[in-house]
C-alpha cells in the first residue's frame, strides 16, 4: 500500500502497511507528483517504535504513524526543518508556539484563546508541529510553521502554513506574567522540546536550526492560570496588539 502527502512543504511518498495510516494522513494527500522523498515503513520500524514504548502497550496501527513520525523528522534537519513539541495558534496569520511538559497547560491556555478571542484564533497544530527556518528572497531566515496529523490527543490541527512569530514556554502560577527571555535563557528549555535525530549529521543540523530560530523569533515565559486575563497577558505580549474587547 502506498500514498503521498505533503508536510512541512516536501512531498513525501509512504509505502505502508496498516491502512489505518493514510487515514490518519488524509487532510495532508495530495495527487501523485514527483515525491522529495521515499519512506518505506516495514514490521522491523513498528517493532522499534514497540520497544521504545516501555510504559504502554499500543495497536501496530498508531506504532507505524509513530515509525513515520520519526523516518520523517530524521530526514528533515538537512532541509532547513524540525519537529518541536508544543500546541500552536495563529491570529491574523501569525503563528504563536506555546510549549511545555506534558500536562502543564499549554492545550488549556490555547483553548482559552479560542473561547475567549474567537473564530480569529486558528488552531494549527496541538502537539508535534513542523518548523522550517528557509532563507527568504533577501537571505533572511523566515520561521514558518506548518501543521501536522500527529496532533495530541485532541486531534487540534489545520493542513497549513503560516509565520512563526513567538515561542511561549508556559508553566503554572497564580499571577499571570509574562516576559521575554534571551537567547541564553531559553536554550535548555528548548532542546527539551525539540526532537533530536539519531544520526550525528541530523544532530548537527538540528543545533544550527536551534541557533536561527532563536536568533529570529522572540522567546517568552509564561506563568499564568487559566483565567481571560492569562489570555490578554500573554496575548498582548506576543502579538503586540492591545486585548480585544
Amino acid at each position: 500500500m502506498a500514498f503521498t502527502v505533503k508536510l512541512a512543504g516536501k512531498i513525501f511518498h509512504i509505502e505502508h502497511i496498516h491502512p489505518e495510516l493514510e487515514v490518519f494522513c488524509k487532510d495532508y494527500l495530495v495527487e501523485e507528483s514527483t515525491p522529495d522523498f521515499i519512506i518505506q515503513l516495514t514490521n522491523e520500524d513498528i517493532a522499534y517504535e514497540e520497544a521504545c514504548a516501555t510504559e504502554e502497550t499500543f495497536s501496530a496501527p498508531y506504532l507505524e504513524t509513530l515509525a513515520l513520525l520519526r523516518k520523517i523528522s530524521n530526514i528533515l534537519p538537512e532541509h532547513k526543518r524540525f519537529l518541536m513539541h508544543g500546541a500552536s495558534i495563529s491570529y491574523e496569520d501569525n503563528a504563536f508556539l506555546f510549549t511545555a511538559r506534558s500536562g502543564t497547560g499549554k492545550s488549556t491556555h490555547i483553548r482559552l484563546w479560542k473561547k475567549y478571542i474567537g473564530d480569529k484564533v486558528k488552531i494549527v497544530n496541538g502537539d508535534k508541529p513542523f518548523i522550517s527556518l528557509e532563507q527568504n528572497s533577501i537571505g533572511t531566515p523566515e520561521p514558518m510553521i506548518y501543521g501536522t496529523p500527529w496532533a495530541g490527543k485532541e486531534r487540534w490541527q489545520r493542513n497549513c502554513s503560516e509565520p512563526l512569530k513567538g515561542i511561549c514556554f508556559v508553566q503554572r502560577g497564580t499571577i499571570n506574567t509574562i516576559q521575554q527571555m534571551k537567547p541564553e535563557e531559553c536554550v535548555m528549555m528548548l532542546f527539551n522540546q525539540v526532537y533530536m535525530p539519531e544520526d550525528s549529521t541530523a544532530v548537527a543540523h538540528t543545533l544550527e536550526l536551534l541557533d536561527l530560530l532563536v536568533k529570529n523569533v522572540p522567546f517568552y515565559l509564561l506563568t499564568c492560570d487559566m483565567s481571560e486575563e492569562a489570555v490578554r497577558c500573554s496575548f498582548e505580549a506576543l502579538t503586540g496588539l492591545p486585548y480585544p474587547v
